[in-house]
């Protein structure tokens, strides 16, 4: 999990530089196709450890941003390289994780639900299915539950991150959706107290509720060891949901957050081997039904 946060890290700091999209897009074209290249030659290392780093010679003046990227290829990959043999991770997977920041410099707008949730997967699915090779599950894992459940977590990030992303230019909830509701753009990215986001925000969570459901289908799959930090996960977005839920607006005054007693409790049941296996099934409620 070092191993990806690390990696992770790195792809999103690429993308969160103050530099020209462009000269972004350089580095993370450069970071994706050395991953790429690497985790393809399956134990081709060269001397230094990597192969491939100059593949993109003529772009030196690109690879600075803070650090020395070729430094931190030799610094992350090593690790990653050896994570992703090591629970037989998809390489598909790493690269989209990268396709999901390029994402960012180039969109910010979405015409459709289908290009959200397209989005959705790259940012979060594919983070969630490596992490769920490195969790390990026995027999054959449930892949759309999977990604159902990160596009679920996704789209929570994004109706609770309204304001924020309106701030800097942005709208990732789909025209076809807020047209419905009689908004524009210009009612997204200056958001205030309206009926018409309100209903907006809650159709859109009652589709991410949909997909927490079927992303709940992930624990029966999941070996044992990695089922208390799923359950977290799960149980912290989507609680963060339904606070959503509960007053829609608290959007547009500030950021949403989980009530801290909620986290309290969260981390005494799942640290405790003894509590935690006695926990309900979360759908099993007669309130989550």
């Amino acid at each position: 999990m070092f191993a990806l946060y690390a990696f992770a890290r790195t792809t999103d700091d690429l993308g969160d530089s103050h530099d020209p999209i462009s000269v972004r897009t350089v580095r993370l074209d450069w970071w994706r196709e050395i991953t790429r290249l690497n985790l393809e030659c399956d134990g081709m290392i060269s001397s230094d450890g990597l192969v491939g780093l100059d593949h993109a010679a003529n772009a030196d003046a690109y690879l600075q941003v803070g650090f020395d990227l070729r430094f931190r290829a030799i610094s992350v990959l090593p690790a990653l390289l050896h994570t992703a043999r090591q629970f037989s991770i998809p390489t598909r997977y790493f690269l989209e994780i990268v396709d999901g920041v390029k994402a960012d410099q180039q969109k910010t707008r979405f015409d459709t639900y289908e290009q959200v949730e397209h989005y959705c997967y790259l940012v979060a699915s594919a983070v969630g299915l490596a992490c769920l090779h490195i969790w390990e599950f026995e027999g054959e894992l449930p892949v759309q539950s999977a990604i159902d459940c990160g596009i679920a977590f996704q789209l929570t990030n994004i109706l609770r991150d309204i304001i924020e992303d309106a701030e800097r230019g942005r709208i990732y909830l789909p025209r076809q959706h807020y047209e419905k509701h009689g908004l524009t753009e210009d009612d997204l990215l200056q958001p205030r107290r309206d009926d018409r986001l309100r209903c907006l925000i809650l159709d859109e969570a009652s589709r991410a509720d949909v997909l927490y459901r079927s992303g709940w289908n992930v624990w029966s799959s999941l070996h044992p060891d990695g089922r208390r930090m799923f359950s977290m996960m799960w149980r912290t977005y989507r609680e963060l949901l339904h606070q959503i839920q509960k007053k829609p607006m608290l959007v547009v005054a500030g950021r949403v957050r989980v009530p801290l007693r909620f986290q309290m409790e969260l981390l005494a049941t799942h640290c405790l081997p003894a509590i935690f296996d006695k926990l309900p099934m979360p759908l099993e409620n007669s309130n989550d039904k």
